[in-house]
């Protein structure tokens, strides 16, 4: 639950960061990324942030930033104490970019990875050169280095929008409905724990503004998870020192395919009229399998009728992999 609670910490402390000092030259940015791993036991990876920037000088800006990062396993590891798990991490930065011109900079940050499952904390650092674009484009090359292995380093090309802060500070939201709204959601998402597969759902929820920058909302869905499936090979357990002798190459750990719906109740607080921060608990009543306690934070983007947001699904039960999913949504009013 650490791992769980940091994340809406972080998410609360971004905000507040950029908002607070609406008046100055602070912006706030969104990114997605994805690269190759340069360790043997990752093929690449795929992540997503949000950064709060504050310009010192026309030259030097100053970075905090968190996010999510999956490290996408390759067939099997070789050589690695860590046979078999994934490398899911929360990625803590502070930095520096350094605008060598108008648009072009070069950038450092330094921090923590906060991983789950046995990996634990790792510091890192990841320099980078970008280019900022006048509508708020940003594009960035990087190199990131969780240095407690020599498995989790990676490049990756980032693709970033950034907003002038004083559009996303705490107001009055401006087309703030009193009334009932229908919002129908499409999400696909990925499991962390366990034996790694792909989810896909869709959802129905009833949304009603308590107050001007606070909604509530009751949801219900369907979500399925694909039929997962991993293999050992025994080559590489005696590698490791291991003493079992299959007769085969190896063996495959198979997990059906499992069928929920969640049906949860929660609420959104909005900074102005885009960006909020949103917190769900309920149960995920299993079709195929058991029923779980589900508690679910999220970060989004409402554009009018359309929302944008990224969460994650913690299930109580351990029988339950819990799940970072995108989720792209459209409202009705009622």
């Amino acid at each position: 639950m650490q791992l769980k609670s940091l994340l809406i910490t972080l998410s609360s402390c971004l905000l507040t960061a950029a908002t607070a000092s609406a008046q100055s030259s602070w912006h706030v940015g969104f990114g997605v990324n994805a690269g190759p791993a340069t360790g043997e036991a990752f093929k690449y990876t795929l992540g997503g942030d949000i950064r709060a920037e504050k310009m010192f000088s026309n030259r030097v800006t100053g970075t905090l930033s968190a996010g999510f990062t999956h490290f996408f396993e390759k067939d099997h590891f070789r050589s690695y104490s860590q046979y078999g798990s994934p490398y899911n991490v929360i990625p803590v930065k502070a930095g520096v970019k350094y605008f060598a011109g108008r648009q072009f900079y070069l950038a450092g940050e330094l921090g923590a990875g906060f991983a789950f499952e046995q990996w634990g904390t790792s510091f890192l650092w990841s320099p980078s050169v970008g280019f900022a674009f006048n509508n708020g484009l940003d594009l960035s090359l990087r190199y990131e280095d969780f240095t407690k292995s020599p498995a989790t380093k990676a490049v990756s090309l980032r693709l970033g929008y950034n907003v002038d802060a004083r559009k996303l500070a705490f107001h009055a939201k401006n087309d703030a409905t009193t009334g009932w709204q229908l919002e129908m959601g499409l999400l696909y998402g990925q499991t962390l724990t366990g034996i790694q597969g792909g989810v896909l759902g869709a959802e129905v929820s009833l949304n009603k503004h308590l107050a001007r920058n606070l909604e509530a909302l009751v949801t219900t869905g369907y979500s399925h998870y694909f039929t997962q499936s991993y293999s050992y090979y025994w080559g590489d357990i005696k590698s490791l020192g291991g003493s079992i002798n299959y007769a085969s190459n190896g063996i495959t750990i198979r997990k059906a395919a499992q069928n929920i719906i969640p049906l949860r109740a929660g609420i959104r607080a909005y900074a102005g009229n885009r960006l909020y921060a949103g917190a769900e608990a309920g149960a995920a009543i299993g079709i195929n399998g058991p029923t779980s306690v589900v508690l679910a934070p999220s970060l989004g983007l409402n554009f009018n009728h359309i929302n944008v947001s990224a969460r994650y699904d913690y299930f109580k039960s351990d029988y339950q992999p819990d799940v970072l999913s995108l989720r792209l949504g459209y409202k009705f009013n009622l």
